[in-house]
Protein backbone atom coordinates (compact mmCIF):
# COMPACT_ATOMS: atom_id res chain seq x y z
CA UNK A 1 0.00 0.00 0.00
CA UNK A 2 1.13 3.54 -0.52
CA UNK A 3 0.34 6.21 2.05
CA UNK A 4 -1.44 8.94 1.63
CA UNK A 5 1.46 11.85 1.42
CA UNK A 6 2.56 9.74 -2.08
CA UNK A 7 -0.73 9.63 -3.35
CA UNK A 8 -1.24 13.01 -3.09
CA UNK A 9 2.26 14.05 -4.11
CA UNK A 10 1.48 12.17 -7.39
CA UNK A 11 -2.01 13.41 -7.99
CA UNK A 12 -0.79 16.93 -8.11
CA UNK A 13 1.90 16.55 -10.08
CA UNK A 14 -0.17 15.04 -12.49
CA UNK A 15 -3.78 17.13 -12.46
CA UNK A 16 -0.69 20.24 -12.79
CA UNK A 17 1.03 18.63 -15.50
CA UNK A 18 -1.87 17.58 -17.57
CA UNK A 19 -3.11 21.25 -17.42
CA UNK A 20 -0.06 22.22 -18.64
CA UNK A 21 -0.43 19.69 -21.90
CA UNK A 22 -3.95 20.73 -22.65
CA UNK A 23 -2.73 24.80 -22.72
CA UNK A 24 0.33 23.58 -24.82
CA UNK A 25 2.77 24.87 -22.58
CA UNK A 26 4.92 22.04 -22.03
CA UNK A 27 5.12 21.81 -25.83
CA UNK A 28 8.65 21.50 -27.18
CA UNK A 29 7.73 24.35 -29.52
CA UNK A 30 7.01 26.48 -26.85
CA UNK A 31 9.56 25.77 -24.23
CA UNK A 32 12.14 26.36 -27.22
CA UNK A 33 10.76 30.05 -26.98
CA UNK A 34 11.05 30.86 -23.57
CA UNK A 35 13.13 34.12 -22.76
CA UNK A 36 15.73 33.37 -20.06
CA UNK A 37 13.73 36.29 -17.41
CA UNK A 38 10.97 34.07 -18.39
CA UNK A 39 12.48 30.71 -17.47
CA UNK A 40 14.28 32.85 -14.32
CA UNK A 41 10.52 33.80 -13.58
CA UNK A 42 9.25 29.65 -13.73
CA UNK A 43 11.75 28.67 -11.53
CA UNK A 44 11.46 31.39 -8.94
CA UNK A 45 8.10 30.99 -8.72
CA UNK A 46 7.98 27.29 -8.76
CA UNK A 47 10.44 27.20 -6.26
CA UNK A 48 8.55 29.38 -3.92
CA UNK A 49 5.47 27.38 -4.18
CA UNK A 50 7.38 24.18 -3.11
CA UNK A 51 9.29 25.97 -0.12
CA UNK A 52 6.04 26.98 0.92
CA UNK A 53 3.99 23.68 0.33
CA UNK A 54 6.77 21.75 1.78
CA UNK A 55 6.59 23.40 5.11
CA UNK A 56 3.35 21.91 5.85
CA UNK A 57 3.91 19.28 3.89
CA UNK A 58 6.54 17.63 5.60
CA UNK A 59 7.88 14.84 3.55
CA UNK A 60 9.96 13.46 5.78
CA UNK A 61 7.10 12.34 8.50
CA UNK A 62 4.99 9.71 6.99
CA UNK A 63 1.33 10.67 7.05
CA UNK A 64 -0.95 10.06 9.80
CA UNK A 65 -2.73 6.89 8.17
CA UNK A 66 0.57 4.87 7.80
CA UNK A 67 1.05 5.60 11.06
CA UNK A 68 -2.28 4.04 12.40
CA UNK A 69 -1.71 1.33 10.20
CA UNK A 70 1.51 0.77 11.47
CA UNK A 71 0.15 0.70 15.27
CA UNK A 72 -2.31 -2.33 13.63
CA UNK A 73 0.22 -3.78 12.17
CA UNK A 74 2.51 -4.06 15.07
CA UNK A 75 3.25 -7.38 16.82
CA UNK A 76 0.97 -8.36 20.24
CA UNK A 77 3.02 -8.71 23.45
CA UNK A 78 3.69 -12.09 24.39
CA UNK A 79 1.79 -12.10 27.43
CA UNK A 80 -1.12 -11.25 25.46
CA UNK A 81 -0.98 -13.87 22.61
CA UNK A 82 -1.92 -16.63 24.80
CA UNK A 83 -5.69 -17.62 23.17
CA UNK A 84 -5.85 -19.12 19.52
CA UNK A 85 -7.66 -15.79 18.32
CA UNK A 86 -5.25 -13.17 18.60
CA UNK A 87 -2.90 -15.17 16.96
CA UNK A 88 -5.84 -14.92 14.05
CA UNK A 89 -5.68 -11.52 14.56
CA UNK A 90 -1.95 -11.24 14.31
CA UNK A 91 -1.38 -13.01 11.01
CA UNK A 92 -4.38 -11.20 9.13
CA UNK A 93 -3.03 -7.94 10.50
CA UNK A 94 -2.48 -4.98 7.52
CA UNK A 95 0.77 -4.44 6.64
CA UNK A 96 1.98 -0.98 6.89
CA UNK A 97 1.82 1.44 3.81
CA UNK A 98 4.76 2.79 2.55
CA UNK A 99 5.54 6.60 1.47
CA UNK A 100 7.64 7.93 -1.36
CA UNK A 101 11.28 8.96 -0.57
CA UNK A 102 11.23 12.72 0.74
CA UNK A 103 12.89 13.48 -2.11
CA UNK A 104 11.10 12.16 -4.52
CA UNK A 105 7.88 13.62 -3.24
CA UNK A 106 9.58 17.20 -3.73
CA UNK A 107 10.55 16.67 -7.44
CA UNK A 108 7.13 15.34 -8.11
CA UNK A 109 5.69 18.44 -6.30
CA UNK A 110 8.05 20.84 -7.67
CA UNK A 111 7.33 19.20 -11.59
CA UNK A 112 3.52 19.97 -11.05
CA UNK A 113 4.47 23.75 -9.62
CA UNK A 114 6.73 24.27 -12.72
CA UNK A 115 3.85 23.05 -15.28
CA UNK A 116 0.93 25.46 -13.82
CA UNK A 117 3.85 28.18 -13.39
CA UNK A 118 4.71 27.61 -17.29
CA UNK A 119 1.10 28.35 -17.98
CA UNK A 120 0.71 31.47 -16.13
CA UNK A 121 4.06 33.15 -16.80
CA UNK A 122 5.20 33.76 -20.31
CA UNK A 123 8.07 35.93 -22.55
CA UNK A 124 5.83 39.02 -22.33
CA UNK A 125 4.35 38.41 -18.75
CA UNK A 126 8.02 38.09 -17.66
CA UNK A 127 8.93 41.09 -19.52
CA UNK A 128 6.09 43.31 -17.82
CA UNK A 129 7.11 42.01 -14.50
CA UNK A 130 10.77 42.99 -15.63
CA UNK A 131 9.81 46.29 -16.52
CA UNK A 132 7.51 47.35 -13.87
CA UNK A 133 9.62 49.01 -11.44
CA UNK A 134 10.51 51.34 -14.21
CA UNK A 135 6.48 51.70 -15.03
CA UNK A 136 6.10 53.04 -11.64
CA UNK A 137 9.16 55.34 -11.21
CA UNK A 138 8.08 56.56 -14.53
CA UNK A 139 6.50 60.37 -14.39
CA UNK A 140 2.31 60.20 -15.27
CA UNK A 141 0.15 63.03 -15.99
CA UNK A 142 -1.57 62.66 -12.85
CA UNK A 143 1.49 63.54 -10.53
CA UNK A 144 3.27 65.48 -13.19
CA UNK A 145 3.57 68.29 -15.78
CA UNK A 146 4.65 66.65 -18.35
CA UNK A 147 6.24 68.47 -21.47
CA UNK A 148 3.10 69.23 -24.02
CA UNK A 149 3.90 68.22 -27.53
CA UNK A 150 4.59 70.95 -29.90
CA UNK A 151 1.65 72.29 -31.80
CA UNK A 152 1.06 72.02 -35.52
CA UNK A 153 1.17 74.80 -37.69
CA UNK A 154 -1.76 74.50 -40.49
CA UNK A 155 -0.13 75.49 -43.66
CA UNK A 156 -1.49 78.57 -45.37
CA UNK A 157 -4.34 77.45 -47.85
CA UNK A 158 -3.57 78.42 -51.30
CA UNK A 159 -5.08 81.37 -52.96
CA UNK A 160 -7.93 80.55 -55.07
CA UNK A 161 -7.77 80.71 -58.74
CA UNK A 162 -9.04 83.86 -61.00
CA UNK A 163 -12.71 83.80 -61.41
CA UNK A 164 -12.62 84.02 -65.41
CA UNK A 165 -15.52 86.78 -66.36
CA UNK A 166 -18.22 85.73 -68.49
CA UNK A 167 -19.02 86.55 -72.26
CA UNK A 168 -15.41 87.88 -72.48
CA UNK A 169 -14.23 85.15 -74.40
CA UNK A 170 -13.71 86.97 -78.05
CA UNK A 171 -11.92 89.91 -75.59
CA UNK A 172 -9.48 87.31 -74.68
CA UNK A 173 -8.55 86.05 -78.32
CA UNK A 174 -8.08 89.64 -79.58
CA UNK A 175 -6.03 90.60 -76.56
CA UNK A 176 -4.15 87.22 -77.44
CA UNK A 177 -3.66 88.24 -80.72
CA UNK A 178 -2.68 91.49 -80.59
CA UNK A 179 -5.61 93.36 -81.63
CA UNK A 180 -6.34 94.52 -78.31
CA UNK A 181 -3.81 96.29 -75.38
CA UNK A 182 -5.77 95.47 -72.41
CA UNK A 183 -8.86 93.09 -71.05
CA UNK A 184 -10.48 95.64 -69.50
CA UNK A 185 -13.72 94.86 -67.86
CA UNK A 186 -12.86 90.82 -68.97
CA UNK A 187 -9.59 91.19 -66.92
CA UNK A 188 -10.14 87.68 -64.83
CA UNK A 189 -10.70 88.86 -60.46
CA UNK A 190 -9.08 87.66 -57.94
CA UNK A 191 -10.77 86.53 -55.55
CA UNK A 192 -10.88 86.86 -51.72
CA UNK A 193 -9.32 84.86 -49.48
CA UNK A 194 -11.56 83.97 -46.55
CA UNK A 195 -10.04 84.90 -43.32
CA UNK A 196 -10.18 82.16 -40.89
CA UNK A 197 -9.82 83.40 -37.36
CA UNK A 198 -8.01 80.89 -35.04
CA UNK A 199 -10.53 80.40 -31.65
CA UNK A 200 -8.75 81.65 -28.96
CA UNK A 201 -7.80 78.33 -26.43
CA UNK A 202 -7.30 78.84 -22.85
CA UNK A 203 -4.47 76.93 -22.23
CA UNK A 204 -4.75 75.34 -18.45
CA UNK A 205 -2.03 76.20 -16.10
CA UNK A 206 -0.72 72.89 -14.52
CA UNK A 207 -0.39 73.22 -10.86
CA UNK A 208 0.75 69.88 -10.28
CA UNK A 209 4.74 68.81 -9.54
CA UNK A 210 7.37 69.54 -11.88
CA UNK A 211 9.69 66.77 -12.85
CA UNK A 212 12.57 69.14 -11.79
CA UNK A 213 11.14 70.18 -8.46
CA UNK A 214 11.86 69.03 -5.81
CA UNK A 215 9.65 67.19 -3.16
CA UNK A 216 10.13 69.49 -0.22
CA UNK A 217 9.36 72.50 -2.78
CA UNK A 218 6.09 71.00 -4.19
CA UNK A 219 5.07 70.29 -0.80
CA UNK A 220 5.77 73.95 0.77
CA UNK A 221 3.77 75.23 -3.19
CA UNK A 222 0.90 73.16 -2.48
CA UNK A 223 0.87 74.18 1.68
CA UNK A 224 1.39 77.62 0.66
CA UNK A 225 -1.85 77.83 -1.97
CA UNK A 226 -4.31 76.16 0.43
CA UNK A 227 -3.62 79.06 2.95
CA UNK A 228 -3.55 81.67 0.44
CA UNK A 229 -7.09 80.51 -0.69
CA UNK A 230 -8.15 80.22 2.90
CA UNK A 231 -6.89 83.40 3.33
CA UNK A 232 -8.67 85.09 0.40
CA UNK A 233 -12.26 84.02 2.14
CA UNK A 234 -13.52 85.38 5.81
CA UNK A 235 -12.65 82.23 7.98
CA UNK A 236 -15.61 82.92 9.71
CA UNK A 237 -18.13 83.19 6.64
CA UNK A 238 -15.93 79.67 5.64
CA UNK A 239 -16.79 77.58 9.28
CA UNK A 240 -20.90 78.90 9.06
CA UNK A 241 -21.09 77.97 5.37
CA UNK A 242 -19.44 74.33 6.15
CA UNK A 243 -21.59 74.21 9.50
CA UNK A 244 -24.77 74.82 7.90
CA UNK A 245 -24.32 72.03 5.10
CA UNK A 246 -23.47 70.29 7.89
CA UNK A 247 -26.79 70.37 9.69
CA UNK A 248 -28.11 70.29 6.00
CA UNK A 249 -26.67 66.70 5.32
CA UNK A 250 -27.55 65.46 9.01
CA UNK A 251 -30.96 66.21 8.38
CA UNK A 252 -31.61 64.77 5.61
CA UNK A 253 -29.72 61.35 6.80
CA UNK A 254 -32.11 58.82 6.82
CA UNK A 255 -33.19 59.87 3.51
CA UNK A 256 -29.57 59.54 1.61
CA UNK A 257 -28.95 55.99 3.53
CA UNK A 258 -32.30 55.07 2.76
CA UNK A 259 -31.35 56.13 -0.99
CA UNK A 260 -28.61 54.44 -0.62
CA UNK A 261 -29.49 50.89 0.70
CA UNK A 262 -32.67 50.83 -2.65
CA UNK A 263 -29.44 51.24 -4.97
CA UNK A 264 -27.56 48.27 -3.66
CA UNK A 265 -30.23 45.83 -3.08
CA UNK A 266 -31.61 46.66 -6.54
CA UNK A 267 -34.90 47.62 -5.53
CA UNK A 268 -37.48 47.93 -8.62
CA UNK A 269 -38.11 51.29 -10.13
CA UNK A 270 -41.68 50.66 -10.43
CA UNK A 271 -44.41 47.82 -9.79
CA UNK A 272 -47.18 46.75 -11.87
CA UNK A 273 -49.17 43.94 -10.58
CA UNK A 274 -52.18 42.41 -13.15
CA UNK A 275 -54.60 39.88 -11.62
CA UNK A 276 -55.75 36.85 -13.96
CA UNK A 277 -58.56 34.65 -13.11
CA UNK A 278 -56.95 32.14 -15.39
CA UNK A 279 -54.50 28.84 -14.24
CA UNK A 280 -50.75 29.77 -14.95
CA UNK A 281 -50.00 28.80 -18.24
CA UNK A 282 -46.07 27.84 -16.86
CA UNK A 283 -46.74 25.67 -13.81
CA UNK A 284 -42.90 25.39 -13.39
CA UNK A 285 -41.30 22.13 -14.05
CA UNK A 286 -38.73 19.74 -11.73
CA UNK A 287 -36.00 21.49 -14.25
CA UNK A 288 -36.88 24.96 -13.29
CA UNK A 289 -37.55 23.81 -9.92
CA UNK A 290 -33.27 22.96 -9.25
CA UNK A 291 -32.20 25.64 -12.44
CA UNK A 292 -34.51 28.07 -11.92
CA UNK A 293 -37.23 29.39 -14.22
CA UNK A 294 -36.50 31.24 -17.23
CA UNK A 295 -36.18 35.09 -17.21
CA UNK A 296 -39.03 36.87 -18.34
CA UNK A 297 -37.10 39.28 -20.97
CA UNK A 298 -36.02 35.50 -22.45
CA UNK A 299 -39.66 34.15 -22.81
CA UNK A 300 -40.73 37.55 -24.56
CA UNK A 301 -37.86 38.14 -26.92
CA UNK A 302 -38.74 36.08 -29.63
CA UNK A 303 -42.38 36.04 -29.52
CA UNK A 304 -44.27 34.66 -33.13
CA UNK A 305 -46.85 37.27 -34.66
CA UNK A 306 -50.17 34.64 -34.32
CA UNK A 307 -49.25 31.55 -33.19
CA UNK A 308 -52.00 28.87 -33.75
CA UNK A 309 -53.53 28.13 -30.57
CA UNK A 310 -56.50 25.64 -29.39
CA UNK A 311 -58.89 26.42 -26.65
CA UNK A 312 -57.00 24.84 -24.21
CA UNK A 313 -54.52 27.63 -24.99
CA UNK A 314 -56.89 30.24 -23.02
CA UNK A 315 -54.26 31.18 -20.20
CA UNK A 316 -50.76 30.63 -22.69
CA UNK A 317 -53.06 33.12 -25.71
CA UNK A 318 -53.69 35.76 -22.77
CA UNK A 319 -49.89 35.98 -22.15
CA UNK A 320 -48.98 35.79 -25.37
CA UNK A 321 -51.14 39.30 -25.70
CA UNK A 322 -49.58 40.84 -23.01
CA UNK A 323 -46.25 39.97 -24.31
CA UNK A 324 -47.05 41.89 -27.48
CA UNK A 325 -48.33 44.65 -26.62
CA UNK A 326 -45.82 45.68 -23.72
CA UNK A 327 -42.66 43.67 -24.83
CA UNK A 328 -42.26 42.55 -28.01
CA UNK A 329 -39.25 45.22 -29.66
CA UNK A 330 -41.31 44.77 -33.38
CA UNK A 331 -43.55 47.43 -32.32
CA UNK A 332 -41.24 50.02 -31.02
CA UNK A 333 -40.28 51.16 -27.08
CA UNK A 334 -40.97 47.88 -24.86
CA UNK A 335 -41.77 47.90 -21.06
CA UNK A 336 -39.39 46.41 -18.77
CA UNK A 337 -41.00 43.08 -18.13
CA UNK A 338 -38.95 42.73 -14.55
CA UNK A 339 -41.70 45.57 -13.55
CA UNK A 340 -44.76 43.61 -14.26
CA UNK A 341 -46.28 40.57 -12.15
CA UNK A 342 -49.45 38.65 -13.05
CA UNK A 343 -50.86 36.90 -10.73
CA UNK A 344 -52.67 33.68 -12.49
CA UNK A 345 -55.74 31.79 -10.63
CA UNK A 346 -56.57 35.03 -9.05
CA UNK A 347 -60.40 35.79 -8.06
CA UNK A 348 -63.08 37.16 -9.94
CA UNK A 349 -63.77 39.94 -7.89
CA UNK A 350 -60.18 40.57 -6.84
CA UNK A 351 -60.55 44.19 -7.64
CA UNK A 352 -63.47 44.17 -5.50
CA UNK A 353 -61.22 42.90 -2.37
CA UNK A 354 -58.51 44.84 -3.40
CA UNK A 355 -60.69 48.07 -3.28
CA UNK A 356 -62.49 47.12 0.20
CA UNK A 357 -58.98 46.47 1.84
CA UNK A 358 -55.75 47.26 -0.55
CA UNK A 359 -52.90 46.23 2.71
CA UNK A 360 -54.94 42.88 3.53
CA UNK A 361 -55.04 41.78 -0.13
CA UNK A 362 -51.77 42.56 -0.92
CA UNK A 363 -49.85 41.29 1.76
CA UNK A 364 -46.81 39.84 0.89
CA UNK A 365 -44.56 40.04 -1.94
CA UNK A 366 -46.76 42.31 -3.64
CA UNK A 367 -47.10 44.43 -0.80
CA UNK A 368 -43.68 44.54 -0.84
CA UNK A 369 -42.90 45.48 -4.23
CA UNK A 370 -45.10 48.50 -4.00
CA UNK A 371 -43.97 49.76 -1.05
CA UNK A 372 -40.16 49.34 -2.15
CA UNK A 373 -41.05 51.25 -5.29
CA UNK A 374 -43.18 54.51 -3.50
CA UNK A 375 -40.33 54.47 -0.23
CA UNK A 376 -37.59 54.74 -3.62
CA UNK A 377 -39.98 57.47 -5.29
CA UNK A 378 -39.93 59.37 -1.40
CA UNK A 379 -36.34 58.90 -1.16
CA UNK A 380 -35.42 60.52 -4.57
CA UNK A 381 -37.75 63.34 -3.75
CA UNK A 382 -36.23 64.13 -0.60
CA UNK A 383 -32.85 63.54 -2.15
CA UNK A 384 -33.60 66.50 -4.56
CA UNK A 385 -34.82 68.77 -1.39
CA UNK A 386 -31.05 68.20 -0.15
CA UNK A 387 -30.03 69.15 -3.80
CA UNK A 388 -32.32 72.36 -3.56
CA UNK A 389 -31.10 73.21 0.05
CA UNK A 390 -27.81 73.53 -0.25
CA UNK A 391 -27.76 75.17 -3.47
CA UNK A 392 -27.15 72.38 -6.26
CA UNK A 393 -28.28 71.97 -9.01
CA UNK A 394 -31.47 69.65 -8.62
CA UNK A 395 -31.87 66.39 -9.98
CA UNK A 396 -35.34 65.25 -12.54
CA UNK A 397 -38.34 65.08 -10.78
CA UNK A 398 -39.63 61.33 -10.17
CA UNK A 399 -42.87 60.33 -12.16
CA UNK A 400 -46.35 60.52 -9.97
CA UNK A 401 -46.49 57.14 -7.84
CA UNK A 402 -49.40 56.28 -10.01
CA UNK A 403 -47.25 56.33 -13.04
CA UNK A 404 -44.97 53.90 -11.33
CA UNK A 405 -47.07 51.79 -9.17
CA UNK A 406 -50.61 50.48 -11.41
CA UNK A 407 -52.73 47.70 -9.86
CA UNK A 408 -54.89 45.89 -12.73
CA UNK A 409 -57.64 43.12 -13.30
CA UNK A 410 -58.21 41.48 -16.27
CA UNK A 411 -61.48 38.93 -15.28
CA UNK A 412 -63.58 36.89 -17.51
CA UNK A 413 -67.47 36.89 -16.49
CA UNK A 414 -70.21 36.16 -19.04
CA UNK A 415 -71.51 39.58 -17.88
CA UNK A 416 -68.33 41.44 -18.44
CA UNK A 417 -69.05 44.18 -21.42
CA UNK A 418 -65.26 44.66 -21.94
CA UNK A 419 -64.91 48.30 -21.26
CA UNK A 420 -62.97 49.54 -18.53
CA UNK A 421 -63.22 50.41 -15.22
CA UNK A 422 -61.26 52.43 -12.62
CA UNK A 423 -60.77 54.31 -9.08
CA UNK A 424 -58.03 55.69 -6.84
CA UNK A 425 -56.69 53.60 -4.17
CA UNK A 426 -54.37 54.68 -1.29
CA UNK A 427 -51.39 53.05 -0.18
CA UNK A 428 -49.09 54.44 2.54
CA UNK A 429 -50.34 57.82 1.67
CA UNK A 430 -49.80 57.83 -2.14
CA UNK A 431 -52.48 57.67 -4.68
CA UNK A 432 -52.66 54.78 -6.73
CA UNK A 433 -54.83 53.85 -9.92
CA UNK A 434 -56.80 50.54 -9.75
CA UNK A 435 -58.31 49.52 -13.08
CA UNK A 436 -60.71 46.56 -14.40
CA UNK A 437 -61.52 45.31 -17.39
CA UNK A 438 -64.22 42.23 -17.96
CA UNK A 439 -64.36 39.90 -20.52
CA UNK A 440 -67.12 37.82 -21.70
CA UNK A 441 -64.83 34.94 -22.93
CA UNK A 442 -61.05 34.62 -24.05
CA UNK A 443 -61.36 32.42 -27.72
CA UNK A 444 -57.62 31.71 -28.95
CA UNK A 445 -58.88 30.02 -32.00
CA UNK A 446 -60.16 31.98 -35.48
CA UNK A 447 -60.70 36.04 -34.32
CA UNK A 448 -60.74 35.14 -30.78
CA UNK A 449 -57.38 36.89 -30.12
CA UNK A 450 -58.60 40.58 -31.32
CA UNK A 451 -61.09 40.50 -28.09
CA UNK A 452 -58.03 39.60 -26.20
CA UNK A 453 -55.90 42.50 -27.53
CA UNK A 454 -58.69 44.94 -27.17
CA UNK A 455 -59.42 44.10 -23.73
CA UNK A 456 -55.99 44.23 -22.32
CA UNK A 457 -55.39 47.30 -24.18
CA UNK A 458 -58.24 49.02 -22.80
CA UNK A 459 -57.30 47.91 -19.45
CA UNK A 460 -53.47 49.45 -20.07
CA UNK A 461 -54.29 52.69 -22.54
CA UNK A 462 -57.93 53.47 -22.08
CA UNK A 463 -61.05 52.91 -23.64
CA UNK A 464 -61.12 53.49 -27.76
CA UNK A 465 -63.82 53.72 -30.63
CA UNK A 466 -65.36 50.79 -32.26
CA UNK A 467 -64.20 51.27 -35.44
CA UNK A 468 -66.66 50.19 -38.61
CA UNK A 469 -65.71 46.95 -40.81
CA UNK A 470 -63.56 48.12 -43.94
CA UNK A 471 -65.81 49.19 -47.04
CA UNK A 472 -65.41 46.55 -49.48
CA UNK A 473 -63.97 44.02 -48.28
CA UNK A 474 -66.80 41.45 -47.81
CA UNK A 475 -66.18 37.72 -47.86
CA UNK A 476 -67.85 37.61 -51.37
CA UNK A 477 -64.55 38.67 -52.76
CA UNK A 478 -63.18 35.40 -52.11
CA UNK A 479 -66.42 33.33 -53.52
CA UNK A 480 -66.16 31.51 -57.32
CA UNK A 481 -62.57 30.49 -58.72
CA UNK A 482 -61.65 33.04 -61.43
CA UNK A 483 -58.99 35.97 -60.77
CA UNK A 484 -58.31 34.69 -57.09
CA UNK A 485 -55.11 36.53 -56.63
CA UNK A 486 -56.62 39.67 -58.60
CA UNK A 487 -59.80 39.54 -56.04
CA UNK A 488 -57.84 39.06 -52.99
CA UNK A 489 -55.98 41.59 -53.12
CA UNK A 490 -58.44 43.94 -51.36
CA UNK A 491 -57.35 41.92 -48.14
CA UNK A 492 -53.81 43.68 -48.35
CA UNK A 493 -55.88 46.85 -46.38
CA UNK A 494 -57.93 44.82 -44.61
CA UNK A 495 -57.64 45.03 -40.92
CA UNK A 496 -58.71 42.73 -38.37
CA UNK A 497 -58.40 44.73 -35.12
CA UNK A 498 -60.87 47.21 -37.47
CA UNK A 499 -63.51 44.95 -37.98
CA UNK A 500 -62.26 42.82 -41.14
CA UNK A 501 -62.36 39.58 -38.31
CA UNK A 502 -64.08 36.93 -41.23
CA UNK A 503 -60.40 36.29 -43.26
CA UNK A 504 -58.71 34.90 -39.28
CA UNK A 505 -62.38 32.97 -39.00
Amino acid sequence: MIGAKSIAAIFLAAFLVAVGVITGKLAPSHLAHLSPGACFAVGLLASLALGLTMAGWRPDVRSAASERATRIAAPLPRASATTTKLREAEAVAPRAPRELPATAQRVLVLVGFASIALVAIDNHAAARIADYPRAVSEPTASTYCLPQPPEEVAAPAPPPPPEEQPGCALVKRAYQLGYRKSLGDCAPKQQAVAVVVDPVTRKEICERRQLDEPWLHYAARKVGGAFGAVADKNPVEVAQHQASELRTHVDFLPDRLADIKHSITGTPHAAHHVWINLPNPHPGTLGEKLTGAPRCEERFEHLPLWPRWTDADRSRAVEHVLGQLLFAARFGTTASCADYVIHWDAPADACTKLAADPIGFLDGDALASVRGVLDRRRRQIAVGELTKALGRPEPRTPPPAAAVVSLHCFSIDPAGTGVPTGKTIAIDGDELGLREVRVREVKPTGAGPIDIYRGLAALFAGTFDQVAPDAGVEPSIVEGNDFMLTRIDALSDADPFRGARWPLE
